[in-house]
């Protein structure tokens, strides 16, 4: 069965729609709520089903705003329309397996089973291997330069379907904010998490043929070593495959470091052998091995 009929089944667009209902969240550029969908989500799904078979289907410009970064000036968050959040949700409730299959074990961020809990689990585990050597990296401005050309053919490696790969197209477009500038996703798109995990998979695999270990959440990873001298190496090779991804590190926010020195990530603090993190408004620090159960309620203030 070819992708877009998955997609488009009328099974895959109710449970697509229900996610995006039970997940609530503002309207976006047409003023739609929730509220307003829901009352005729049936005609709604038939007909948004029709207009991508028809390729009459356009998606709308997101509706932006900004939030204060903790390090200082603003991040832009987008709101899709709630016609643009289902076709998404749609279409990733049935690509996600099709790419997880081959993403690598390093990469946590918005994968089923996977998260922040085990993302620190794994930091802990290296710590006490002896990886106290920490290349603490920070992408510059990720979401805004992630190509849309490395994007597309990084989904069509996987995906063939025309259609699919014609929505991409389409929401590539309508988050840019210049039409001749390729580059950047939106935000707060339901599917941008896996565009960005697409190019940087790309990351992941070289960290991992070079055998060095890595911990990455979405745009945010560490690279873990045993020696000084092999992390001054990874800095630097790291740094080349993100400029062939047209990537680069924050100038300001990549460091090398040591668990002696301490680094934040995922809003945990690593130091020595100690970890603390802000859960309940309460600061917990914790000596020693990963507590589970205190991190069963975490997730990471920041992220989409």
């Amino acid at each position: 069965m070819r992708v877009i009929n998955q997609v488009l089944s009328p099974d895959n667009m109710r449970a697509a729609w229900e996610e995006v209902a039970a997940r609530k969240g503002a309207p976006g550029v047409d003023q739609v709520s929730i509220k307003r969908w829901r009352r005729a989500w049936e005609e709604n799904l038939y007909n948004l089903a029709h207009a991508v078979r028809t390729n009459t289907y356009r998606p709308s410009p997101p509706r932006c705003f900004y939030i204060p970064k903790k390090s200082g000036g603003r991040r832009k968050i987008a709101i899709l329309t709630v016609t643009d959040r289902v076709l998404q949700r749609a279409v990733l409730r049935i690509v996600d397996d099709f790419f997880d299959q081959g993403f690598f074990q390093c990469s946590y961020g918005y994968r089923k089973g996977l998260g922040a809990r085990q993302a620190v689990a794994r930091i802990i585990e290296l710590r006490d291997q002896g990886y106290q050597w920490v290349l603490d990296a920070d992408l510059d401005d990720c979401f805004n330069q992630l190509d849309h050309r490395l994007i597309k053919r990084f989904f069509r490696q996987t995906i063939s379907d025309p259609i699919a790969n014609r929505l991409v197209d389409l929401w590539l477009r309508a988050g840019s904010q210049n039409i001749n500038d390729h580059k950047g996703i939106v935000l707060g798109g339901v599917i941008s998490p896996l565009f960005c995990n697409l190019v940087l998979h790309q990351l992941d695999r070289e960290v991992a043929m070079a055998g060095w270990e890595m911990v990455r959440y979405a745009d945010d990873f560490c690279v873990f070593s045993q020696w000084e001298t092999e992390i001054r190496k990874i800095y630097q090779y790291v740094g080349h495959v993100l400029t062939g991804l047209h990537l680069r590190y924050h100038p300001r926010k990549t460091r090398i470091t040591h668990f002696s020195r301490g680094f934040d990530f995922l809003g945990v603090n690593f130091l020595r052998d100690q970890y603390s993190f802000i859960s309940t408004q309460k600061k917990i620090v914790v000596n020693g091995g990963f507590d589970e159960e205190l991190f069963i309620d975490y997730f990471p203030k920041g992220y989409i």
